[in-house]
């Protein structure tokens, strides 16, 4: 009878246990994640396709991947696996009852159920995917009862492809990865041995990763290799490749001639272990396609969110999607471009004043510091608008470093054909023919010098811009109008300051922060394309992982100026690369450009173009002034924008490079009428030109007139001076309500760029004293109209040239 109800009892608490137990599983069932397929969709790296959709970059995110195909995996690389993880993967439901059991047996005998494994490979994916790692019973129920239901919806080779797409190998993830990582192959081309290797590596990856770690000196990590260059191998990852091997013996997935030969491998660590490929540093243009698409995605997706949660959640997007970005590059231009800035001889030479300067900084901050000669590039296409190569500096050794082709810099004389050649012969304020007196000027305290004070008395404006004349487009610019010059200048593409509605930034370059080369290379796009500037894009489209277009780059067709003055203009620019300011000439092909320099040699440009491309080239010190141990020092590049070596070599170098297999092509050809010479109407302010009188040559006056030879040469100040004031106000910073200053000044913090000379500047001696002569026989006074600007830059302006003893070279 006892006996009975002690069977009772028992039998009781039993029911009672498996009941609570069975509640339990069902609580936690029930608290389960409901089995989401999108998890299968794993972090792949952004993929950037050139302009022909080959592939060109890769952008790395958190986690290095590479999602390939069951199909693309050898028999034997899966065998590794499922032998040391789960051998009954084809023959279970999803769990594993025996595997369970036995794993249950080790934890009561652990003493923790915690510990216990037994987890499937469709587990393992389901942990993976849908669960935490954290120890506990719940999460096991959970775990299997989301691999029974995953297998009804997915075959045994789904999941395992999947699985050996997302586990961690430490160093990478997924089968493709870690292959490319520690073999330097694809998956494909694996050994057995490697693919024991591997195979040890998920169950812990940070303890059995091959690689035997040591500390160094500096607190750094580095992976340890005998004095041969051998990488070592781990005794850890050793030890259980070789159990993996024996698992694949005793399953008959391998013979035991293939069994000795692995084996063999391992011991003796013969089966071509490598160190991973240090991290891949992108190109200047990846780095700008990484920049915009990021802002697109922000602007599209993100909008509404706070500005650093917005580019967190956009950065991760672009990294780990799976994107796949369509990007304009020429791999042949940029290749060109990158293979010449590493041409130490087309850079001048780091100056005596960069090296003090170096030496002092590096003193006060204790580390090393050293001024170098920069440059940037940017070529663009010029019928399309597509930025086909572009190199923000001669140095790239961090990715999203310093890109000078996006910095603004101080344009100097390449500002004259967008800001007042051009707007002017458009609006028909001036022609080619319009003629000014080449003279130094006077605007109240702010003195107009051409580059070595050589000056032609009276000059067209075709000659003006030919030998690029601060004088003459100085005139131009107030005849063209400040609204005009502003106008224009926005439609070719620049930015201006509220200070910058000014002559001295207008006529000169000389802006309170400048232009950028990508800004600069786009405006000239617009003479060769017959007047019309096509927005400069770097991508076309970009695409998910399941190939839907996210992002479409629109690009603006803007009509700047008409094919007439497009190609006025650039029948100008011809004679500047054949004598003007530089000589530059391609094979079989024509060549227009236009040359920049800044006051004391400080920045020097080259911006030029052919039928087919155009390119803008900028050398300088990435900082004019440099302040050290109570020290100043200017750094200056030396070199004209002309000069070869210069600006205008390195772009001569490229685009003989680039236009080899190009077939030969002219710029596009319009009817032009015969120019008219375009009397400049009166404005507001006048500009007075005075004329000193010489006296006619006879025989009573030739001795006195020798006697004041230098007199008569003496160089002649054009005063322009004030006649009203046009006061209007114009916060918004248009050109419509713009307030005019009636006495100009330019304060001495105003940049002033110079106006550039050839490498060797042209005999002008004979031209210039018969212009004096002539000069001298009459006495008159022109009045030609200026318009007055508005409040030059102010202090905070970002260089600190001086404006009142440089003016202006190209």
């Amino acid at each position: 009878m006892r006996k009975r109800k002690n069977l009772i009892v028992l039998l009781f608490i039993f029911i009672i246990t498996m009941g609570t137990i069975s509640g339990s599983i069902f609580f936690y069932i029930q608290k389960s994640p409901p089995l989401d397929l999108k998890k299968f969709h794993y972090i792949e790296p952004c993929i950037i396709l050139d302009d022909q959709g080959n592939f060109y970059e890769e952008l790395q995110g958190k986690e290095k991947r590479e999602v390939i195909s069951i199909d693309q995996i050898p028999n034997h690389v899966l065998n590794a696996f499922i032998s040391i993880e789960d051998e009954r993967f084809y023959r279970h439901p999803g769990i594993d009852i025996r595997g369970i059991l036995r794993a249950a047996f080790q934890g009561i005998k652990a003493g923790d159920m915690t510990t216990a494994g037994g987890s499937t490979i469709t587990q393992q994916l389901i942990k993976l995917t849908h669960l935490s790692s954290e120890k506990k019973i719940s999460r096991k129920i959970q775990e299997a009862y989301l691999a029974i239901q995953l297998e009804y919806v997915m075959n045994k080779d789904e999941i395992l492809e999947n699985y050996l797409n997302k586990i961690n190998f430490a160093y990478a993830h997924g089968i493709q990865a870690a292959s490319q990582t520690y073999f330097r192959k694809n998956a494909d081309q694996l050994s057995i041995s490697q693919a024991a290797v591997l195979a040890a590596i998920p169950k812990a990856p940070t303890a059995y990763k091959p690689y035997i770690i040591e500390k160094t000196q500096e607190d750094n990590f580095k992976i340890v290799t005998s004095k041969k260059g051998k990488v070592l191998y781990s005794e850890k990852n050793q030890e259980r490749a070789l159990l993996i091997l024996k698992k694949m013996k005793e399953l008959k997935f391998i013979n035991e001639k293939e069994y000795a030969k692995a084996k063999n491998e391992l011991l003796n660590n013969t089966f071509g272990l490598k160190q991973p490929k240090k991290s891949d540093t992108y190109s200047y243009f990846t780095d700008a396609v990484y920049d915009q698409v990021v802002e697109d995605l922000i602007k599209k997706y993100f909008s509404d969110l706070p500005k650093d949660e917005a580019k967190e959640k956009a950065t991760n997007y672009m990294l780990n999607a799976g994107l796949t970005v369509y990007s304009t590059v020429d791999t042949t231009i940029q290749t060109s471009m990158e293979e010449n800035f590493k041409n130490n001889t087309l850079f001048p030479s780091q100056s005596s004043v960069a090296k003090k300067a170096s030496l002092e900084k590096s003193k006060e901050l204790g580390v090393e510091v050293n001024y170098e000669p920069e440059g940037a590039m940017v070529i663009i296409e010029n019928s399309t608008g597509k930025v086909k190569g572009l190199i923000g500096g001669r140095k790239k050794t961090t990715n999203l470093s310093l890109n000078r082709a996006f910095r603004k810099i101080q344009p100097g004389s390449v500002t004259k054909p967008l800001t007042v050649y051009a707007p002017g012969i458009d609006s028909k304020k001036i022609s080619l023919n319009t003629t000014y007196y080449d003279g130094p000027l006077k605007i109240g305290d702010w003195k107009v010098k051409n580059s070595g004070s050589h000056y032609s008395g009276r000059t067209t404006v075709r000659e003006g811009l030919r030998k690029s004349k601060n004088s003459i487009a100085v005139q131009a610019w107030y005849d063209t109008g400040l609204e005009t010059s502003i106008k224009y200048g926005k439609k070719f593409g620049l930015s201006f300051a509220p200070n910058d509605m000014a002559p001295a930034p207008l006529a000169l370059g000389g802006y309170t922060y400048g232009q950028t080369p990508m800004a600069m290379a786009s405006a000239y796009t617009t003479f060769p394309n017959q007047g019309i500037r096509n927005t400069p894009i770097l991508y076309t489209k970009v695409v998910d992982a399941n190939g839907k277009i996210i992002l479409e780059k629109k690009q603006q067709k803007i009509k700047v100026i008409s094919p007439e003055s497009a190609y006025l203009i650039t029948d100008v620019l011809k004679d500047v690369v054949n004598g003007g300011t530089t000589h530059i000439s391609i094979p079989n092909m024509p060549v227009a450009g236009k040359t920049g320099t800044t006051n004391n040699l400080a920045d020097a440009w080259f911006i030029g173009y052919t039928p087919y491309y155009t390119g803008a080239v900028w050398y300088g010190y990435d900082h004019n002034k440099i302040l050290a141990n109570n020290k100043t020092f200017s750094l200056n590049i030396n070199v004209y924008g002309g000069s070869k070596p210069g600006p205008a070599l390195m772009w001569e170098k490229v685009m003989t490079d680039i236009h080899k297999n190009l077939e030969p092509k002219d710029f596009p050809k319009v009817s032009i009428s015969p120019s008219q010479k375009i009397k400049p109407k009166k404005s507001s302010v006048p500009i007075e030109i005075q004329k000193s009188t010489k006296p006619k040559r006879n025989k009573e006056n030739i001795n006195t007139e020798l006697n004041k030879k230098e007199e008569v040469q003496r160089k002649k100040e054009i005063d322009m001076k004030k006649e009203r004031k046009i006061e209007e106000s114009n916060p918004d910073n248009t050109t419509e309500n713009q307030t005019i200053n009636s006495d100009p000044k330019v304060p001495e913090s105003q940049p002033i760029p110079k106006e550039d000379s050839p490498e060797k500047p042209p005999k002008e001696k004979t031209q210039q004293k018969e212009n004096e002569k002539e000069h001298e026989t009459k006495t008159k006074t022109e009045k030609i109209p200026k318009e007055p600007n508005t409040e030059s830059t102010p202090e905070n302006s970002n260089t600190t040239k001086d404006v009142t003893t440089n003016t202006p070279l190209p």
